[in-house]
């Protein structure tokens, strides 16, 4: 039931809300400009008597740019430990108890919060049928189970659910923000890697932490393996600061609550990043003066808003309006290029024209072989860096035999090593056991997959430092075609020397926008390719590993110890220290055993990854490329079957494509404006 603060938005943060309408605004005013601009050049490209001028890509670009920016959707995903408060925190940031937030219930989906005109609950299957529409109540009542069973699943709770999309009219969703509200990191591994997928596609990530306790071993797994080193910005939330002071012998007592609060922050100071911050906040007192229309001053969550707003308008909203300006400039030096070379040729008789066509035929052909050249480049640096990367993990998984003690310690702290001697504690112990191994095998596969990214990025970047060589050359064949259709060297508008040669350039610098990790700084939607193939082998082989030597490996502990003991007479029985390290030593006696076959299976995973990752960027560069060729011939062929029907009036045509110029810099100015 959607309430009247929520109804008509009063209930949201007043500020946030404005600036969030203004963005939504802009949004939509630079996918207008855009349209625009597309329209009038589709309208040349199609009409022109002269012929085609060669505009389609940038035609196609501004197109789908101008959707993107009225869907403008972001996702942020919110990650903490179970019962952090994450769904009380989603709550009080859009001012309605969408999500289960009591004190005993935990949320045991991944949710998709997004804006929609009324509130209601879609939930998405595993098998393929059709999402399902459920009411808030069932919701709650049927789709949350307690911490502690949930702690001890070893699949989902419910397996034939991939996740709900929760919609509701919220203003804080309005400017097409998505969150993401997920399970617990301490979940199992299985589930863990279904958050990995979002955060693939995330912008921003929300990290809520507790006010009372250090970061546990799980908050420092995701904060190093999938947190760090990605292109997002993370929001660290320390949730429940209220509770510092009531935890005090005299809450009223300043000074002491100054000082506890003050050994909490050395504690998180300690525990984050270096360059972190964080907001001290107390989410259920949010929601609670959310819920009495009150403002959230005091409760810190709008100190978090203001700062998300920020991130929202100006850090992702103005990079997006600086794109579409930068899309349309070059948009418009493309038309100028066009109507600049056009012009000149108007005054050719046909036989002249012909000839120059047919003059600049083998030109042509040194394009496509440039292009030729360029994908076999690409080819060559994919096989090496894949060769590279697979063997890299072959070498890696070998070596883990050296360091397995030290690593696999510090993914079992919890472990009671006597429970696996009793032979009724054995199946929990077990359980625990697996998920120590998961967790262990996750942590070193995630620490060898940041060298690996390292690698592919540097391969990438000699890629690209390479095809500044093959841009100038296509550049100089492009001068060359120039002069020869025109007599003359060719000078683009608003330039003083002969480097007019964007053709290739812009394309290569668009395409190395897609590509991922820190090779862009651009609002891009390939950004995380790179992060989500790799993951996606990395998952596999930890899955593969897990469920292929698991239970062999517990077997085989459980003999190994066993027997020690029973040699020892059984007097060292009790002492857990030695079940500990006979436990340790008998799992890597027996992991070391399957390592050599882990790594000869899964090499060709690995290598499979890399070269996907080549492959898409050998389809889009050499694509791009070819479409150049490609409307360079159309545009010389077009102006000579015009010529051919008789159907260019110069004067005409002259002011056509002026005119063409002049609203496209009009458009232009306005979204100039903007930036």
């Amino acid at each position: 039931m959607v309430t009247p603060q929520a109804a008509n938005g009063s209930n949201a943060h007043p500020q946030m809300a404005g600036s969030l309408d203004a963005l939504i605004h802009s949004r939509k005013q630079a996918a207008q400009v855009l349209s625009q601009i597309a329209i009038a050049m589709d309208r040349a490209e199609t009409t022109e008597r002269s012929g085609q001028l060669g505009l389609t890509r940038h035609i196609r670009t501004l197109k789908s740019t101008a959707e993107q920016l009225q869907q403008g959707k972001y996702r942020i995903v919110v990650l903490g430990e179970m019962k952090r408060g994450k769904s009380t925190l989603i709550n009080a940031l859009v001012g309605e108890a969408l999500l289960p937030s009591d004190v005993n219930p935990c949320t045991a989906l991944l949710s998709l919060l997004r804006h929609g005109p009324e509130q209601r609950v879609m939930v998405h299957y595993t098998d393929g049928k059709s999402p399902k529409a459920i009411d808030f109540d069932t919701f709650r009542a049927n789709y949350t189970i307690p911490a502690d069973e949930a702690r001890h699943l070893e699949t989902n709770a419910f397996p034939d659910i991939s996740h709900v999309v929760i919609e509701c009219p919220a203003p804080l969703l309005a400017s097409g923000l998505e969150i993401v509200d997920t399970p617990g990191l301490n979940d199992t591994e299985a589930r863990n890697q279904q958050v990995l997928s979002y955060l693939n596609e995330a912008q921003a990530v929300v990290f809520v932490l507790d006010a009372l306790q250090p970061m546990t071993l799980d908050e420092r797994r995701y904060l190093q393996n999938y947190i760090q080193g990605r292109d997002l910005d993370c929001f660290y939330v320390v949730n429940g600061w209220d509770r510092i002071k009531v935890g005090l012998v005299n809450p009223e007592d300043a000074a002491a609550l100054t000082e506890a609060e003050q050994r909490q922050r050395q504690v998180f100071a300690q525990s984050l990043p270096e360059d972190a911050s964080w907001f001290e906040v107390s989410a259920l007192t949010a929601l609670r003066q959310r819920r009495q229309g009150k403002s959230l001053a005091g409760s810190g969550v709008d100190k978090f808003l203001t700062e998300l707003e920020s991130f929202l308008t100006q850090s992702r909203g103005q990079a997006e309006i600086r794109r579409a300006a930068k899309l349309a400039h070059r948009a418009y030096s493309a038309v100028q290029e066009s109507v600049a070379r056009r012009i000149p040729l108007l005054d050719e008789d046909l036989s002249e024209l012909q000839q120059r066509v047919a003059s600049v035929e083998e030109e042509f052909g040194k394009l496509e072989k440039i292009r030729d050249n360029y994908r076999q480049l690409i080819r060559g640096r994919c096989d090496r860096t894949a060769k590279a990367i697979a063997d890299s993990f072959k070498t890696y998984i070998l070596n883990l035999e050296e360091t397995f003690e030290t690593d696999f310690v510090a993914s079992q702290p919890d472990l009671d090593f006597l429970d696996f001697l009793d032979e009724d504690a054995r199946d929990d112990f077990y359980k625990e056991f697996k998920r120590a191994f998961e967790r262990y095998i996750n942590d070193r596969l995630a620490a060898w997959e940041f060298t690996a990214k390292q690698k592919i990025g540097q391969s990438f970047d000699e890629l690209n430092e390479s095809a500044a060589d093959y841009q100038v050359a296509y550049a100089e064949v492009v001068e060359v075609i120039h002069e020869k259709m025109m007599g003359r060297k060719f000078y683009a508008p608003s330039t003083d020397t002969a480097d007019e040669a964007r053709p290739w350039i812009d394309n290569i610098r668009d395409l190395f926008d897609e590509i991922p990790d820190t090779l862009n700084d651009a609002i891009q939607p390939f950004n995380h390719f790179w992060q989500s193939v790799l993951q996606m082998a990395v998952s596999y082989v930890c899955i593969v590993i897990a469920l292929q030597i698991l239970g062999l490996l517990f077997s085989s502990l459980f003999l190994n110890i066993i027997g020690v003991i029973a040699a020892a007479g059984g007097v060292l029985a009790v002492q857990a220290e030695f079940v500990r390290q006979e436990f340790i030593k008998a799992t890597r006696k027996e992991f070391v055993k399957h390592l050599p076959q882990i790594a000869a299976d899964q090499w060709q995973s690995i290598y499979k990854a890399v070269t996907d990752c080549f492959g898409t960027y050998e389809e889009r560069a050499i694509e791009r490329i070819s479409s150049d060729i490609a409307a360079r011939r159309l545009e010389l062929s077009s102006l000579v079957e015009k010529k051919q029907q008789n159907e260019i009036n110069r004067e005409q045509t002259v002011e056509r494509l002026k005119s063409l110029e002049d609203s496209i810099q009009q458009e232009l100015e306005v979204l100039q404006g903007m930036v």
